[in-house]
């Protein structure tokens, strides 16, 4: 597979007075689901990323929700593509990056 560029949600509201967004460049070995590429460029291009682990891969629980080209997805059942943007859901209170609060 070849390389691809994602964009992400930056906001750390102890830092930034606005958020902006990072672009990263994943050259993965095969297909990654959105949540492995996140975990990716937190791993391998910045351990300050901040967003939701899960662990279910199934889409059972929802806490990886996220919106992915302005549709809310699961970041475990939607596959990475070239140019991807990831952002929070709307009208959620950022905690950091791509954590917001939950109900």
């Amino acid at each position: 597979m070849a390389a691809f560029k994602i964009t992400l949600f930056r906001f750390d509201p102890a830092r930034d007075s606005e958020p902006h967004y990072q672009d990263y460049v994943i050259d993965p070995d095969g297909p990654l689901s959105v949540l492995q590429a996140i975990r990716h460029v937190y791993h391998h291009e910045d351990g300050s990323l901040s967003f939701r682990n899960s662990d279910c891969r199934r889409g059972v629980c929802g806490i990886c929700s996220m919106m992915i080209n302005g549709r809310r997805q699961l970041t475990c059942m939607c596959l990475a593509t070239d140019g991807m943007k990831i952002e929070p859901p709307p009208n959620r209170k950022i905690v950091k990056d791509l954590v917001f609060e939950t109900d």
